[in-house]
């Protein structure tokens, strides 16, 4: 399904311990809304400063294909439905950018991914 291969699940498993962390699809959803503040609460202190500058980058394309798209379209019901899949996109490309930050720091720290 797309939503799978978009927003995949990811489970770690520490190699010391019986610990584990699930990533699922809520996960995005709370990483789409807080950004690097969902890195943060990981534990992840630099990748949340990598988040943030992410976050800006993606804040300044959203707001850079708004204006693209306002001053193409301007009041149309084709620039009303863009401007909505452009603010939905960049919601989406937070959360997945927020997700694959934690995934890497997880790795990175010594986690491996389960099944």
């Amino acid at each position: 399904m797309i939503v799978d291969a978009l927003f995949p699940t990811y489970r770690f498993d520490k190699a010391d311990n019986e610990d584990f962390m699930v990533i699922d699809q809520w996960s995005y959803v709370w990483a789409a809304f807080s950004g690097p503040l969902f890195v943060l609460t990981k534990g992840l202190y630099l990748l949340a400063l990598v988040d943030v500058l992410a976050m800006a980058a993606i804040a300044a394309g959203a707001i850079f294909g708004l204006t693209i798209i306002v001053y193409l379209f301007s009041a149309s019901m084709e620039g009303m439905i863009l401007m909505l899949v452009t603010v939905v996109g960049g919601f989406a490309l937070n959360g997945i950018v927020a997700v694959r930050l934690v995934r890497y720091g997880y790795l990175k720290n010594g986690w491996r991914l389960g099944y």
